[in-house]
């Protein structure tokens, strides 16, 4: 008997969860709607940022600060949101100028005489 009290709960509770994550998909797609326009500065969803050039229909092409274009599916926009760039002064402008300017003192990753044999198959990227 108490079995039986438990499906209807177990129902209502798959409908409420089931309502509250089609609420959320719902506002996603509005948000991203929204933010699809010619000229918007919106984020994909693995997190590139970019400046709305083209539409057409399902394919977004975008900009990306360096100039370069990307074309992007229209459901992988996420929102419309400006580059986040930090604002640098004048004083640390300066220090990243001259520790530029400074001569190294060391080579960041040594050449190691063994590694350096042309027989040795496992090729670095580093090397």
């Amino acid at each position: 008997m108490d079995f039986l009290i438990l499906i209807p709960i177990m129902f209502i509770f798959l409908f409420v969860s089931t309502r509250i994550t089609r609420r959320g998909q719902e506002k996603q797609r509005e948000l991203r709607e929204e933010a699809i326009s010619l000229g918007n500065n919106v984020v994909t969803s693995s997190g590139f940022f970019g400046r709305i050039v083209d539409i057409d229909g399902d394919a977004v092409t975008l900009e990306s600060p360096s100039g370069d274009e990307t074309v992007w599916m229209r459901s992988a926009i996420m929102s419309q949101m400006d580059i986040p760039l930090s604002i640098e002064d004048e004083e640390e402008s300066h220090n990243t100028e001259s520790e530029l300017d400074s001569p190294s003192t060391g080579d960041i990753f040594p050449h190691d005489e063994e590694s350096s044999d042309p027989s040795d198959k496992q090729g670095s990227a580093w090397k």
